[in-house]
């Protein structure tokens, strides 16, 4: 990406991506059979959460992606122009006269193991990319419409000790080992923030080698700062999503109501504890007004927190199923035009892995401040 006359311009790969979140993905037979590991009949993804419903793919140059697929998302992926083919050994994106070469990630090979309880991995860790992601609370204390969460999964917390030995079954995964952590899920009731406060300090406690993020609501109690940085937590993810007021408290209300100030307040202040690049909020792109979600990457940017761009993508199994993606051309200035503040105000867009860049408009450039784990 090159500056042309004071703009920034994409590379034909870097628009393909957006064009994959906007239109989606078709795998022709022969990559379906040999993503799936042929007899070994692998899912093509985990599809676990809404922005994580695609195939996961390298594309030449660095640039990762989610491409959603019409197995999971037919709400709004009919008749894509891109098509993921393997051909002579190798993988391929094709769209119109554009080919570029990909490597389409698998999922680990615990996806169907069970552990020592005889569960399944996967209902404590899921790995996308380098990064294992585990759940601590499945389902939601509260409810946002866009989130598959408190629709998909009934409330319950999990073992302790499950979750511990799931980050070590995916940190040893032959096909897909797991270089970093994320600690997420849905938000706990109040009654289980002290169970969540013994999640982060064990995981932390047992994986001193590996960056552990936690992503959570920071709910007053909830989330603290100064205690999560001296158990050796690496950065924290506390995602604000939507700067409209009237459109946050109508789709995600209990988020809502902490209030903007809060919001803003927390994040500075986590900034600070954190240092550069370790405290990222995520806004999500195409549910409101492009110049709110702008308001939104300054005020982030200007608290020494980096913004993570999250294209919207419709969940079939929430109430905005029906809504329609945003397009190439919004993803592109909304892209763009925050690029230039996160370079203002000395922030970067998050977040500062690469191959976590797959469901954000995020690009590797070239710094040093992007990095794998």
């Amino acid at each position: 990406m090159e500056p042309r006359s004071g703009v920034r311009v994409l590379t034909p790969v870097q628009r393909l991506k957006l064009s994959l979140f906007t239109d989606g993905l078709t795998a022709t037979a022969d990559a379906r059979r040999e993503l799936s590991g042929g007899e070994a009949n692998r899912p093509l993804t985990l599809a676990d959460y809404a922005s994580t419903s695609g195939i996961s793919i390298e594309l030449e140059g660095g640039i990762w992606v989610n491409a959603p697929i019409q197995d999971f998302n037919p709400n709004f992926v009919q008749a894509p122009p891109h098509r993921l083919e393997f051909e002579n050994g190798e993988f391929f994106v094709r769209s119109g006269d554009l080919t570029v070469r990909a490597r389409p990630i698998p999922v680990p090979s615990y996806h169907d193991q069970l552990n020592g309880r005889g569960e399944l991995y996967r209902s404590f860790a899921i790995t996308h990319t380098d990064r294992v992601r585990i759940s601590p609370i499945e389902g939601c204390a509260i409810v946002c419409t866009f989130c598959d969460l408190p629709y998909e999964f009934r409330y319950r917390r999990k073992s302790v000790d499950a979750l511990v030995d799931s980050v070590d079954r995916a940190v040893r995964d032959p096909l897909l080992p797991a270089h970093h952590v994320l600690i997420s899920g849905g938000t706990p009731r109040e009654e289980d923030y002290g169970y969540l406060h013994e999640v982060y300090e064990r995981v932390a406690a047992a994986f001193p080698q590996l960056a552990v993020d936690v992503m959570m609501v920071p709910m007053p109690g909830l989330i603290e700062p100064e205690r999560l940085h001296s158990q050796g937590i690496h950065g924290l993810s506390l995602n604000l999503e939507i700067w409209n007021e009237e459109l946050a408290h109508r789709i995600m209300p209990a988020k809502a109501r902490l209030g903007k100030d809060y919001w803003l307040g927390f994040l500075e202040r986590a900034a600070e504890v954190f240092g550069p690049g370790r405290v990222r909020s995520l806004l999500l792109v195409g549910l409101e007004p492009l110049e709110d979600t702008l308001r939104a990457v300054e005020a982030l940017a200007e608290r020494g927190c980096d913004p993570v761009l999250s294209p919207f993508r419709p969940d079939p199994s929430t109430p905005m199923r029906n809504a329609s993606p945003p397009t190439v051309e919004l993803l592109t200035e909304v892209y763009e035009r925050s690029l230039e503040v996160v370079e203002r105000l000395g922030v970067k867009l998050g977040p500062r892995c690469i191959p976590c860049h797959h469901n954000t408009l995020t690009f590797p450039d070239g710094s040093g401040d992007y990095m794998c784990h």
